[in-house]
Formats: structure tokens, C-alpha cells, sequence
């Protein structure tokens, strides 16, 4: 039978390395990893685990598991309906648009697990396999880290095997989060400050390759969750306050920066040379591209050449629209003129919802497939992770922490925040930011919010009347998406 989350695919794929380093050239599978590690070509497996993780970014429903958030919606019909079930808390377990979350995230863990198990016994340098560990140590945490807010409960594989155990248990969120923490923190030992810089070098482009930055970045946004729903061990904000800060505090070493125009996140000419990206999946035009642009989020109507039109995956809910702060973040996100009409138009097309117009500049000549990076963690994440985490710490924001969420403020347009707020008040009002902020399925996704704050019933109230009807109203036991059935029914313990 077979279980997907051990697929023995692409765990280790040769490499063939030009100009440009993302370019994968696969070669063929070793099954036997003691026979790959016998050479000095460690590189190429851990070149090959931002490449699988990759594939969930270059999938057109990559925002599906996150349609419970009440930033997105998408159409009644058609081939939504898989997009629509998260948005009415109707998710089935054959659902094929969140899958691939599962499956590949699986895989990334599978091949970080055949690294860690067998890097020892190559005859590379100490210094290169300390990388590749902790290259593998960090993709293992951030699959665990989407599996478990996506899934729940899910099974925790910390070996590779090659006979796998079909009647694995689900493990406890605690235990999860105890071996994402585990990994992150060997990760940072191991992991340099900085990658070489420039196109033509192995993890050249920003946030290509993770380093220490990268790592702290991800535990301040590990650490914030926990603080949160279901754990709720409020003593990790003390810890995201501090990883977040260790990154604020040497940005300058990273490299990391806050562009001073919204337009500027999202325009083609700085898709590789956005220094506001801490962790991003490149794509290259005419090799490695993705389906998730420029078309999934523009308008059936939005005629773009050739045969292909917009496909509308996914449109911005009107209520959380119209709650959105005016602004050039505003306008830098939404596409909001549909066939030369506002969106709202009596006479505009029969869908009438803003778009999102953040993931549709390509580059020149792309018609249905484009290569958008995605960003899976920015710069702005990092300042309002402290910003959050530091409040609830300490029980009052600082000038810090002011300083931080106000910086994201005025590049919206946005005037200063109030002065003087309680730390809840504090909290609510970065956590709204966060909202504007990462608006569209962007992997600081609202959802995830929404689920840690225990808000997702509230915001869902707000639900503007002519949207498609709740199935049901949202409780706790729609935080989690089902486990794929395709496991679920070969294992009664998932």
C-alpha cells in the first residue's frame, strides 16, 4: 500500500551546477543512503531540501489551507470548490489543494532525517557537513512547524527509514513543538551568519539559503506561536521577544531591510534582490516555475494574452476589505478595477470582489506559469513578532517595540500608533497589522493568526452577507484541516 508521507521520491537528486544554482537537474534516486554518503557530494542533498519544500509554492492552491481566515475567499463552481470548502469550514479529507503541505513537507522531513542519519560517515570537510546539518536540522523544523499548525496532530519521524511504520501514532502538539525547538536550536550553532552574496553563488540571492538570521527569524515565530492556542505557555513570548530582537539588532549583519515602498515587495525587477526576504523559494522562468502566478489571483475577466485568463483561486473577502486601512499598502495590494470597472460596480462582472494584486507582476513573456518568489518570511514579520512578543512580555510596549510596528505603519501610509496602550491593546493592534500586513495567503498567513489568538469565530462574524454561506459556524474543531484520507484509511491511528 501507499503511504505518501514516506514516499521514497526525489530524497536525493544530483544537481548539475550553473550560473544559476536553482536550476536542479535531477540525475536519478539513490535508495541506499550509506552508498550516497560514502562520497563528498553531501551539498547536493541539502540543495535538494529547499527544492522539495519549494514545490508547495509553485502549487496554484498554496493558500488553500488558510481560506478560514477572513481574508480570502474564492468562487462557488467551477474548480474552486476545493479553495471554498476552507472558507465555509467544509474541508474534506480528499482535499488535493491542501495536500501538498502534507506530502511535502513529509519529504523534506524524510530527506533532512537520511541527512542527519548518515552526513558523519562522508569524507567532506567538518566544516561543510556542520552546514549541511544544520541546513538539515532547519528544514526539518519549519516542515514540522507547517504540518502542526495546518494538521494538529501529526506523526514525528526523526529517522529515516527505509521500512516505515504503517501504524504510526499521531504525536502531542507539546512534543512537536519540543523537537522543532530542538532543531532550531542545533540549527543555529551550526548555520553561518552570512551566505555569499550574487546571483552566480550558491545561495546568493536573499534568503535563499538559510543562516543564523534565518534560524533565529523562524524561532521568534515558533516561540510566538506556542505562546498562543493550543499551548498556550505564555513564557515562550519572553523567547520570541529576544530570537526577534537578535535578528533586529543585526540586521545590518544579515542583510535584512524594510523597503520603504510596498509596490516595491512585489514587483518582478526585485524578485531576487529583495533584501526584505529572510527565507524565500526562488524560481527560475522556463525551468523551475509556479503555477501560484500571476494568474491565481486575478479575475477571470482580467484578460492576460494567449487563451489564459485570470483564474480567480482566490479573491479578498469584501468585509475585510473595506476594514483595511487606506493607503499605498492598500493600493499596492488589491487589484480593485475589474474590465474598466470598480470592483463594486452595479455593471462589473458577476464575481464582485477585490483581488489581490501583490503575486501577479511576472516576468516578461509569462502567461499562465511564472517564477514569483515566495516570500516565506519577511523582514516585517521579524519586527512584529517582537513588537507582539516583547509587550506581552514585559506587560507594556517599549519604545522599541513601537518603534518596530510603526516602521511598518508609515510604509503603509499609516500615521504613528497610539502612544501609551495596555499590553492587550498593544497586542491587538499588531496583530491587526499583521493582518494588513500579510493579507493573501503569504505564509505569516491571517489564518494562523486568527487560530493562535483563538479569534477565527469573531473575525468570521464580521462576514460581509453576500459572500458564499457558512456550512457552519467555526469552533475550535475547525482550527486543524483532516488528515489526508489517503493515509488516514491505510493507518486507523491517523
Amino acid at each position: 500500500m501507499k503511504q505518501y508521507i514516506y514516499l521514497i521520491v526525489l530524497v536525493f537528486l544530483g544537481v548539475s551546477c550553473s550560473d544559476d544554482f536553482l536550476s536542479e537537474n535531477p540525475k536519478g534516486s539513490v535508495m541506499d543512503p550509506n552508498l550516497f554518503f560514502a562520497s563528498d557530494q553531501i551539498q547536493l542533498a541539502a540543495d535538494n531540501l529547499p527544492a522539495t519544500f519549494r514545490s508547495i509554492y509553485g502549487n496554484s492552491g498554496v493558500v488553500s489551507p488558510f481560506m478560514g481566515g477572513d481574508d480570502l475567499t474564492s468562487r462557488d463552481g467551477f474548480n474552486k470548490q476545493e479553495f471554498i470548502q476552507g472558507d465555509v469550514f467544509a474541508v474534506t479529507d480528499d482535499n488535493t489543494r491542501i495536500f501538498p503541505y502534507w506530502s511535502d513537507c513529509y519529504n523534506v522531513i524524510r530527506s533532512a532525517n537520511s541527512i542527519l542519519d548518515n552526513v558523519d560517515k562522508s569524507s567532506a570537510s567538518n566544516n561543510l557537513k556542520d552546514d549541511v546539518k544544520g541546513q538539515a536540522y532547519f528544514y526539518r523544523g519549519l516542515a514540522y512547524s507547517f504540518l502542526t499548525r495546518i494538521f494538529g496532530k501529526v506523526p514525528l519521524i526523526t529517522k529515516f527509514e527505509t521500512n516505515p511504520d504503517l501504524n504510526i501514532e499521531k504525536a502531542e502538539i507539546a512534543d512537536i513543538y519540543d523537537q522543532i525547538t530542538k532543531d532550531l536550536i542545533a540549527a543555529e550553532s551550526l548555520l553561518p551568519n552570512v551566505r555569499p552574496e550574487g546571483p552566480n553563488e550558491r545561495g546568493g540571492y536573499p534568503g535563499a539559503k538559510p543562516c543564523k538570521g534565518t534560524v533565529k527569524a523562524l524561532m521568534s515565530q515558533v516561540y510566538l506561536t506556542m505562546a498562543g492556542w493550543p499551548l498556550k505557555e505564555t513564557s515562550n513570548y519572553a523567547t520570541a521577544a529576544q530570537k526577534a530582537k537578535e535578528v533586529i539588532d543585526n540586521a545590518d549583519v544579515y542583510g535584512y531591510e524594510i523597503l520603504e515602498d510596498p509596490h516595491d515587495l512585489w514587483t518582478w525587477a526585485n524578485n531576487y534582490t529583495n533584501k526584505e526576504i529572510v527565507l524565500g523559494m526562488y524560481f527560475t522562468p522556463g525551468s523551475e516555475q509556479s503555477m501560484h502566478g500571476p494568474l491565481g489571483s486575478r479575475p477571470y475577466e482580467d484578460f492576460l494574452g494567449g487563451w489564459a485568463h485570470g483564474w480567480f483561486d482566490y479573491a479578498a473577502e469584501i468585509s475585510f476589505f473595506k476594514r483595511f486601512p487606506e493607503g499605498i499598502r492598500k493600493d499596492a495590494t488589491f487589484k480593485t478595477i475589474i474590465g474598466g470597472l470598480p470592483w463594486d460596480d452595479p455593471a462589473a462582472a458577476e464575481h464582485k470582489h477585490p483581488y489581490f494584486d501583490k503575486y501577479t507582476d511576472e516576468f516578461p513573456g509569462a502567461s499562465w506559469i511564472g517564477a514569483r518568489t515566495a516570500q516565506v518570511i519577511r523582514y516585517a514579520e521579524v519586527l512584529l513578532n517582537y513588537a507582539e512578543a516583547q509587550a506581552m512580555t514585559d506587560g507594556a510596549p517599549n519604545a522599541q517595540a513601537y518603534q518596530a510596528i510603526n516602521t511598518i505603519r508609515n510604509r503603509a501610509g499609516l500615521p504613528d500608533l497610539t502612544p501609551g496602550l495596555s499590553a492587550e491593546a498593544f497586542r491587538d493592534s499588531v496583530i491587526a497589522e499583521r493582518g494588513w500586513e500579510f493579507a493573501g495567503g503569504e505564509a505569516p498567513s491571517r489564518w494562523f493568526d486568527l487560530i493562535r489568538t483563538e479569534k477565527v469565530e469573531e473575525m468570521n462574524a464580521l462576514r460581509d452577507p453576500v459572500e458564499i454561506p457558512l456550512v457552519k459556524q467555526p469552533t475550535h474543531d475547525d482550527y486543524w484541516m483532516p488528515i489526508p484520507g489517503i493515509d488516514a484509511g491505510v493507518n486507523p491511528n491517523l
